[in-house]
C-alpha cells in the first residue's frame, strides 16, 4: 500500500515538473518580417519604404572621362598664339533618390542629387547638386534653369538643340525657382516658373520663364521665353524634333535662339564666351542636329550652330559623336568639338576644338 502511494506520488511529482518545464521553454512567435516590395505605379526601378507607403528609386552613375583641347588665334593669316592644351581626366559619381506618394492632392515627391567631380588625384567633395520638393504640378528647389530643363515636363524639350552630350550652346545654369508645371492630352505640355536672379538683397522681382509645347510619337514642337528682371531684356528659344519613320531612335532637330539684349538666358559665343557685355554676348543662333539609331548597341549624331554676336562678330559650331553600349546599362561615348569665331574689333580667327572619351556605369 505505502509502496503504491510513493510511486503514484512521484508520478504526480514528475508531471507537474515535467508541465512545468514545458512552459518555461516556449518562445515566442517571431514578428512577421515586412520586405521590400515592388512599386510600379511610378515605372521600373521603385520600391516601397518598410511600413510606409512612399516610393523610392535610388539610381545614378560613375563614369571616368578622358578629355583633350586645344585651339589657335590667327591674324592676317599669321599663327598668334594657342589655348591651353593637354589631357583632362575626370572622374564623377552621382546619386539621385526620388520619393514619391499619391494623395489627394496629386503626387508629393522629393527628389536629391548628391554628386562628386574628381578632376585631379584627390578625393572629391560630394555636394548636393539639385533638390526638387513637388506636389501635384506646383514644385519648388534648386535645379537646372527651365530655360535650359524645365522640371517635370517631356525630355524632349529639355538642353540644347544638338544631340550631343554636350548639346551645344544653351546657357547652362541652375537657379533656386518656383514653379507650376502642365501635362496634359494630345501630347500638351507646358509650365511657367519664377527663377532667382541672383541679386538678393537688390529687390523683390524673380526672373520669369515660360514653357510650352506637345510631344507625340511623330516627335514634337516647343518653345520658351524667359525674361531677366535686373537686366530687362529676354530671349526666346523655338525648336522642333521629328522622329525617323522606319528608324527608331532615329531623330532630326532644329532650333533658334533669340535674345533682346544682354541678359543671363542669353548665349555666350562658343570661343571667347564672357557674355557680360554685348562682346561676347549672342543675339541669334540656328542649330541642326541628327541623330541615327544603328542598332541596338551603335548609335551617332552630328549637329551644328551658328551664331551672331551683338557686336557683330560671327561664329559656327560643329559637334559629333559615337556611342557604343556593349552591354546594358553600361555605355562608352566618343565626342568631338570644333568652334570658329570671326573677331572683328581684334580683326583675327580664333577656333578651339575638343574632344572626350568616356566610360559609363549607369544603375
Amino acid at each position: 500500500m505505502n509502496l503504491r502511494l510513493s510511486l503514484a506520488s512521484v508520478a504526480a511529482l514528475t508531471s507537474v515538473n515535467a508541465a512545468f518545464a514545458a512552459d518555461a521553454i516556449v518562445i515566442a512567435e517571431p514578428e512577421p518580417v515586412e520586405y521590400v516590395r515592388v512599386c510600379d505605379a511610378f515605372g521600373a526601378g521603385f520600391f516601397y519604404i518598410p511600413g510606409t507607403e512612399t516610393c523610392l528609386k535610388l539610381d545614378g552613375y560613375v563614369r571616368m572621362q578622358i578629355g583633350a583641347r586645344g585651339g589657335a588665334s590667327y591674324s592676317g593669316g599669321t599663327y598668334a598664339g594657342d589655348y591651353a592644351e593637354g589631357w583632362r581626366f575626370t572622374t564623377r559619381a552621382r546619386l539621385n533618390l526620388d520619393a514619391r506618394s499619391e494623395t489627394e492632392l496629386g503626387t508629393l515627391r522629393g527628389f536629391m542629387r548628391i554628386q562628386a567631380d574628381a578632376t585631379n588625384n584627390a578625393d572629391a567633395a560630394y555636394g548636393m547638386d539639385q533638390a526638387m520638393v513637388q506636389l501635384g504640378g506646383f514644385y519648388v528647389g534648386y535645379t537646372e534653369s527651365a530655360f535650359v530643363a524645365p522640371w517635370a515636363l517631356p525630355g524632349i524639350a529639355r538642353f540644347g538643340i544638338l544631340h550631343t552630350d554636350d548639346g551645344g550652346q544653351h546657357a547652362s545654369q541652375q537657379r533656386q525657382q518656383i514653379g507650376y508645371a502642365y501635362t496634359g492630352p494630345n501630347g500638351l505640355f507646358g509650365s511657367i516658373t519664377l527663377e532667382n536672379d541672383q541679386n538678393e538683397g537688390k529687390g523683390y522681382m524673380p526672373d520669369v520663364v515660360g514653357v510650352a509645347g506637345i510631344s507625340q510619337g511623330w516627335g514634337g514642337v516647343w518653345g520658351k521665353v524667359a525674361y531677366d528682371e535686373s537686366a530687362g531684356e529676354y530671349a526666346v528659344l523655338g525648336a522642333a524634333q521629328y522622329n525617323v519613320p522606319g528608324f527608331a531612335g532615329s531623330s532630326l532637330r532644329l532650333g533658334m535662339f533669340y535674345a533682346s539684349g544682354v541678359n543671363m538666358y542669353a548665349l555666350d559665343m562658343p570661343v571667347s564666351g564672357g557674355g557680360s557685355s554685348e562682346a561676347g554676348t549672342v543675339e541669334w543662333s540656328v542649330a541642326g542636329s541628327y541623330l541615327h539609331k544603328i542598332n541596338a548597341q551603335w548609335s551617332a549624331t552630328v549637329g551644328g550652330q551658328y551664331f551672331k554676336e551683338f557686336s557683330g562678330d560671327k561664329a559656327y559650331l560643329v559637334q559629333g559623336a559615337v556611342v557604343w553600349l556593349p552591354v546594358t546599362n553600361f555605355e562608352v561615348r566618343l565626342e568631338g568639338s570644333y568652334a570658329s569665331e570671326e573677331n572683328l574689333r581684334g580683326g583675327r580667327k580664333d577656333d578651339t576644338w575638343s574632344g572626350l572619351l568616356r566610360f559609363t556605369r549607369y544603375f
